[in-house]
């Protein structure tokens, strides 16, 4: 037995009518008329060899002809319709970028019938910039940017309720193998990005492939592609300020770093050779990038402040410096601490070659323990720079040393909108607990606080304790080893003067129970050293 098989083709047919009807009991149509020879032409305004795609103005012009038409409707792939009896419109595009779109024309003649014909074309439209961020972006012509591989916090993300990161800060060339610190960023005064990936790119998997389609490549743990397979491309972006915020904004294929599905970003901050710039995904995290026009150095950021412009050895004896040094005398102090700080020998003492910050049990000014705290504000404050303070720490309990810096403007804002840089704290209640942290307005009660337990004898032996402060970010170092980083940003209160700040408090909510045979306990300070 034999199975016959049919198969139906339709075909979608260039030509059709407005009268076709299946009612038998109609009277008979008239006879149609079928537009013929139909020809359909487009010019985008401005087009020639250097621009394809025309002027950026997304001006286009369709002109059709078709004898026995009478009338003309132009679909441009946006979803408008144009009538035109006479068989040519001017239509503006207005979606930003460089974009393309099946275009058609339908022919009618008079008794409704048609003829119809399709163009592809791409189109570029220019969106108009805000001249200022134009300029910063562009340098007026045109600017290429890197991403500053060299700084701590140079990458990084975090909580999109803050504009700063607040999770996690990349440190220094730390992602050199990721295929991002290679690539390159231009920006034309008239809107054209060109990014230069050097073959590859680095981003979020899921993200990489929806938008580029998928190399073969295969995600890390992180759900990320290191060197994701993506050519050198030309794209377009504008700039404009809006609702505060100034914004840089991307064609759909385009981006910057780091690569989450965003096409929009923030400028945070800028200057004339360094932007951050922000994106949020689609998970609520904000991810941040620092750039700079300039040549990227290939030294990390905590060795490029080598200008040594601040320093006190304490190669004298008895009163600290008065040029240097002022003496904090008070016994009302904040966080509970039970010390009253005095001026007198007993407290703070230069002698053989350190500086000798005493803590005492003695009844002084209505408290129980008096101790010493000494800083340079008024005498030396400063913006950004390496402070390197080589010092032994008391370790008794109840004791609370700390090596830091405040806002020079905190009398007149007062804290923590000031900001505060704790560069070394330290409890005799938790012994060889290192703690670095920054305090300011959204973050003010345990700050953003990184801790190393990585030395065993800070009450018996000398470490340098430093902090690496910059625009980009803020790094906390015990003898040269980063434990901890901070990102900075322009909303923070870290770009402005601070001064160095040395004490001993006793007590209180960091330093503890205070045992009632404490008598006395020092830290000894060999050299403060500021280099910018």
């Amino acid at each position: 037995m034999y199975k016959f098989i049919f198969i139906f083709i339709f075909f979608l047919s260039c030509s059709g009518s407005e009268n076709d009807t299946d009612n038998e009991d109609m009277p008979d149509p008239i006879d149609k008329i079928i537009p013929t020879n139909l020809i359909f032409n487009v010019e985008i305004k401005g087009a020639d060899n250097q621009n394809p795609y025309g002027d950026g103005s997304g001006t286009v012009k369709f002109t059709a002809s078709a004898t026995n038409a009478v009338n003309y409707s132009f679909r441009f792939g946006t979803g408008d319709v144009v009538d035109s009896s006479s068989g040519s419109i001017e239509y503006t595009y207005s979606e930003f970028g460089t974009k393309s779109y099946i275009t058609n024309v339908l022919a009618y003649s008079s008794t409704g019938d048609y003829i119809s014909e399709a163009n592809s074309i791409t189109v570029y439209v220019k969106a108009n910039s805000d001249d200022d961020l134009l300029e910063i972006i562009t340098g007026g012509s045109e600017k290429t940017w890197k991403i500053n591989a060299a700084y701590d916090a140079h990458f990084g993300n975090g909580n999109k309720q803050f504009r700063y990161t607040t999770w996690w800060e990349a440190p220094s060339f730390s992602k050199n193998n990721s295929g991002f610190y290679d690539d390159e960023y231009s920006f034309k005064s008239d809107g054209t990005y060109i990014h230069k990936t050097n073959g590859n790119v680095y981003g979020k998997s899921s993200h990489l492939i929806s938008t580029y389609g998928n190399t073969g490549q295969n995600a890390n743990s992180a759900g990320e592609i290191e060197n994701f397979n993506l050519n050198d491309y030309e794209g377009s972006f504008y700039v404009k300020k809006e609702n505060n915020e100034n914004k840089v904004v991307f064609d759909s294929k385009s981006f910057i770093g780091f690569y989450v599905g965003q096409h929009t970003y923030t400028i945070e901050c800028y200057d004339a050779n360094n932007i951050l710039v922000r994106t949020v995904d689609n998970q609520d995290r904000a991810w941040y990038i620092w750039l700079t026009d300039k040549e990227v150095s290939t030294t990390p950021s905590k060795d490029i402040f080598t200008d040594l412009v601040w320093s006190d050895d304490f190669n004298y004896n008895g009163k600290l410096n008065a040029d240097k040094w002022v003496y904090e005398v008070r016994n009302q102090w904040y966080n509970q601490e039970l010390q009253a700080t005095t001026d007198r020998l007993e407290n703070v003492i230069v002698e053989n070659g350190v500086l000798k910050i005493i803590a005492k049990r003695e009844g002084y000014g209505g408290k129980n323990f008096t101790s010493g705290r000494v800083k340079t504000n008024t005498k030396f404050d400063f913006t950004y720079g390496r402070v390197d303070i080589r010092a032994k720490l008391p370790g008794k309990k109840g004791t609370w040393p700390a090596l830091w810096l405040l806002g020079s403007n905190y009398d007149q804002i007062d804290w923590p909108s000031c900001g505060e840089i704790d560069i070394m704290e330290h409890a005799g209640n938790r012994l060889n607990k290192i703690q670095g942290t920054v305090h300011h307005p959204d973050n003010y009660g345990g700050g953003d606080g990184g801790e190393t337990y990585d030395y065993n004898n800070v009450s018996t032996e000398f470490h340098i304790y430093s902090v690496v402060w910059t625009e980009k970010g803020i790094t906390f170092l015990v003898d040269d080893k980063p434990f901890h980083i901070v990102g900075n940003a322009c909303s923070l209160p870290f770009n402005w003067d601070f001064f160095i700040i040395i004490n001993i408090a006793m007590g209180g909510t960091f330093g503890g129970s205070v045992p009632s045979d404490f008598s006395s306990d020092i830290m000894e300070v060999d050299y403060v050293k500021v280099y910018q």
